[in-house]
């Protein structure tokens, strides 16, 4: 059982490299402005490293953080302001009731799970593919409504995160990393899709997320 090649071994192997990811998401959040550039970071390292077991957790994320932090961190500032707003008009037309208000209230929902989408969709990409934010965002809202069931799974899996840490604020430690990791599955499916397949024996179908 405690065997460094049994089930139980591997499997407490990897859930504390997931929580390390988790962690070292954490702290790259501190400063509030790089939660993009951390979100970015923490999956790349969570997909390569963890998944794929290819290179070291904390060389992976710090790699990618200094890579994208700058183009990361305007995207944060914007969408920061965008869920600040959304949050507000939300609290208004919630606090005053009518039916105005209410048709008003469902529309915001729709924009606010719109946004969230992109932004879900956003740093995976930003770890993989090199584009301008303008053209990240356009590509992030074009895979999440081609990809529409993966994303309304990928949002039901992030509401469900955000509950376990309201509820339970010492699992911040926890479900971070879990949430990343279980993202890798649906997030690596549909990147693919928008990369060639490389040909067989080529240098580039060496690459670990071709694995």
């Amino acid at each position: 059982m405690f065997r460094s090649d049994s089930l139980f071994s591997r499997f407490m192997g990897m859930l504390c490299d997931i929580l390390y990811v988790g962690i070292l998401w954490i702290i790259g959040c501190i400063p509030v402005i790089t939660a993009g550039a951390s979100t970015t970071a923490a999956y790349y390292a969570m997909a390569k490293a963890v998944r794929h077991k290819t290179g070291y957790i904390h060389k992976e994320f710090w790699h990618s953080f200094k890579a994208n932090w700058k183009q990361a961190t305007v995207m944060t500032f914007l969408f920061i302001v965008i869920a600040f707003v959304a949050v507000m008009d939300i609290r208004y037309v919630w606090v005053n009731d009518s039916k105005l208000n209410s048709a008003l209230f469902m529309v915001l929902m729709l924009v606010s799970f719109l946004i969230l989408s992109v932004t879900a969709y956003f740093c995976p990409f930003l770890s993989r593919f090199d584009k301008k934010n303008l053209d990240m965002l356009k590509f992030a809202a074009y895979a999440s409504f081609k990809y529409l069931p993966l994303t309304i799974g990928i949002m039901v899996l992030f509401v469900l995160a955000c509950i376990g840490v309201y509820l339970m604020p010492w699992a911040v430690f926890v479900i971070p990393g879990v949430y990343l990791f279980l993202l890798t599955y649906p997030m690596e499916y549909v990147m693919l899709k928008f990369m060639p397949a490389p040909e067989e024996g080529s240098e580039e179908s060496e690459k670990w997320y071709y694995q």
